[in-house]
């Protein structure tokens, strides 16, 4: 797999940006002290007003940037690879073994499935040596690498990690279900909120989507900060509308809150996110008028 700079922001031959409604490929940025790499694992094609049920398609005809052709929102799933000296650290575990061919009610289909082996593969970083995995919250598409099931050895993809999760994140959890977590019992440690989990990664509570979502506060040591905000947003149209609740939020009224807390946030000097699902545009920030920016050199 050919690791590439970000597209975000970018222009075509003929001036038109479509980077909000193309999927993200694999990418590597160095900011200050840090090396990000996002490590794709699937790409969805979304149906909007089933992503957002209170909206109908006449709220969409505004955010033509960030709807395809065929009336779709796109939307990446991987995960993010967080380098510093020495260290590595995964955010999320992507989608797993999912194969694509039964999407939810919400989701129109899958451009590609389980790549995110490949992609580490790409930066020479074999999963086994990676030693911890901190997940915003535990949905399907976020912990699918780290589940039981995701490899034929119930450790997982990931071995010999252990597995960060939010405050009140496994309480949610349907105990029926089993554990969604391989070596979920031993392997796993609850983070309060404003908890450092590494040198300049420290944990932000953002509940709602899940009652235990986190997002990921990470120190470039150049005095700027990036928000891996995971599920506290889908898509950047949810900068200028945080009303509109997503179909999976456990507690919309407080997944609002937490929107609300986050766009603020955003809106800071230098201060950035990463959106996983936000599009070729996970890398930005909010801008004086209130609108996400994508990131360009």
């Amino acid at each position: 797999m050919t690791m590439h700079t970000p597209t975000t922001g970018t222009a075509q031959d003929d001036g038109t940006d479509n980077s909000g409604r193309r999927l993200p490929g694999p990418w590597t940025r160095t900011i200050g002290q840090l090396t990000l790499s996002y490590l794709p694992d699937a790409g969805v094609h979304m149906i909007p007003t089933r992503v957002y049920p209170t909206t109908r398609d006449e709220h969409w005809t505004t955010h033509r940037p960030h709807v395809t052709d065929a009336g779709h929102l796109a939307m990446g799933c991987g995960a993010l690879l967080v380098e510093r000296g020495g260290t590595r650290l995964l955010l999320d575990a992507g989608h797993g073994r999912i194969s694509g061919d039964d999407p939810e009610h919400f989701q129109h289909g899958f451009d590609h499935v389980q790549d995110l082996p490949d992609a580490l593969a790409s930066l020479g970083v074999a999963p086994a040596a990676l030693e911890t995995v901190a997940f915003s919250h535990l949905h399907d598409d976020h912990s699918g690498w780290a589940r039981p099931d995701a490899v034929d050895d119930a450790h997982s993809l990931f071995p010999h990690a252990r597995w960060l999760v939010g405050e009140g994140e496994l309480q949610g959890l349907d105990p029926a279900a089993g554990p969604r977590l391989a070596g979920q019992s031993e392997r796993t440690t609850t983070v309060a909120d404003g908890t450092e989990i590494s040198e300049g990664v420290r944990a932000w509570a953002l509940p709602g989507h899940t009652p235990g979502h986190t997002a990921w506060i990470l120190d470039t040591g150049d005095g700027r900060q990036i928000v891996a905000f995971g599920d506290a947003m889908h898509s950047p149209v949810q900068v200028r509308h945080p009303d509109w609740e997503v179909v999976l939020d456990h507690d919309p009224a407080e997944a609002e809150r937490s929107r609300r807390r986050l766009v603020q946030f955003l809106a800071r000097d230098g201060v950035f996110g990463f959106g996983v699902h936000f599009a070729d545009q996970q890398l930005g920030t909010v801008d004086g008028t209130g609108h996400w920016r994508p990131w360009n050199d």
